[in-house]
């Protein structure tokens, strides 16, 4: 028996060897993981990468008979996460031919990508590049807020997806601009199935090869996200600023080149933030006219704070403008008393990023200021004068 599995057997000693490697490189001092907080969230990460992953690559890795897995989640945090979305992926092949169905339910931005194998073969969210895309300004949409894709090699009348050869994953994207964030509407759902085109009999039971497949796969995706990402700002990009408390002019996706799983739509904004407990950085700009556009505050991981009792995010439904039309943000450790707060949820580190989905026009650089925590005084008290 032992040989007649040797395969999976195999993959799966190289799987935990990963996780060895993982642990012992990934949270180390050489990846600029060193406080007890980036730790213990880093050991956190690696179990919602696990999470992700076993869901993604064996539980629904089949191409052949695709679902869509809900990547994200207030429990599953990874990749960027973003509260006001809703995020589906599954895999794909791109020697196939898929139907997509689906119908909007208040989505104010729909996307589909297609993604495929690195140039050197590997997989995982920092390095598939995206070899095809449409989103609801560009899809036939029925009166009731139904549509249907066809995915293919071949041209298809309607509504189409182009498959080249090495595609290996589509993923959904789904905005919502409204005063509870999606991923906290405990009723907010996605109307989206897919099936393959090709008849095919009843799945079979599971080979060595098979599942040994599917394993590597795993492990791909694990060390993409973890050991083999490139360290923090690291990388030059056009929308992410290396110095903290500063963020640069939002920048478009499709102009970087980058490849990974993105939004193509999107105007993207990042940078470092440093707020110590006695202190609180004011951001201060304007909403461009755009689909969407909220602001998210991350862990060194790529995951958003725990969003369930901290408000570390806002859209532009949620927030509060001045007279002029402009808005004032304060991201600080205790509530400063005045609207548009962003909660630090305990870091004094994390990482500022914002989201602007289809901008008429180029968005505006913001201002920011680290000001002293007293300095912030709520609006119309008249004991306090020069407020920030």
């Amino acid at each position: 028996m032992n040989e007649q599995i040797h395969l999976t057997r195999s993959e799966f000693g190289k799987f935990v060897e990963a996780l060895r490697e993982i642990a012992d490189i990934y949270l180390s001092p050489e990846r600029k993981v060193t406080t007890p907080t980036d730790i213990l969230e880093g050991f956190e990460y690696l179990f919602h990468m696990m999470n992700a992953g076993i869901d993604i690559y064996l539980l629904a890795g089949d191409p052949d008979r695709p679902e869509f897995v809900r990547m994200l989640s207030p429990r599953l945090r990874w990749a960027g996460d973003n509260p006001d979305a809703l995020y589906y992926v599954a895999r794909i092949r791109g020697d196939r031919s898929y139907r997509i169905r689906g119908k909007l339910n208040g989505e104010c931005y729909l996307s589909f990508t297609v993604h495929g194998r690195a140039k050197d073969g590997g997989i995982g969210f920092n390095r598939e590049p995206v070899l095809g895309d449409m989103n609801d300004r560009s899809i036939e949409i029925a009166p009731d807020g139904s549509y249907e894709i066809i995915l293919s090699p071949e041209k298809h009348p309607g509504n189409w997806l182009h498959l080249q050869p090495n595609a290996v994953s589509l993923m959904t994207r789904h905005y919502f601009l409204n005063e509870i964030s999606a991923q906290l509407a405990p009723d907010l759902k996605v109307n989206l199935t897919i099936e393959s085109l090709t008849p095919l009999p009843a799945p079979p039971p599971n080979t060595d090869d098979l599942l040994a497949r599917r394993i590597a796969d795993l492990i791909m995706f694990l060390r993409d996200g973890t050991i083999e990402m490139p360290l923090p700002y690291s990388i030059p990009i056009s929308f992410v600023s290396a110095t903290p408390n500063e963020l640069p002019q939002p920048a478009s996706f499709r102009m970087t080149g980058y490849e990974a799983w993105a939004a193509v739509d999107v105007f993207y904004c990042q940078a470092p933030f440093r707020i110590q407990p006695d202190e609180a950085l004011v951001i201060k700009g304007r909403f461009p006219d755009c689909a969407f556009a909220n602001v998210v505050l991350w862990n060194r991981h790529l995951q958003a704070f725990d969003y369930r009792g901290h408000r570390i995010s806002l859209n532009r439904k949620q927030t509060i403008f001045e007279p002029d039309g402009s808005f004032r943000m304060v991201i600080a450790h205790k509530d400063p008393g005045v609207p548009n707060w962003l909660d630090t949820a305990g870091h004094t580190e994390g990482t500022i990023f914002w989201r602007f989905l289809l901008p008429k026009g180029q968005p505006e650089k913001m201002e920011c200021a680290l000001v002293p925590f007293s300095a912030i005084a709520e609006r119309g008290n008249p004991d306090r004068e020069g407020a920030v």
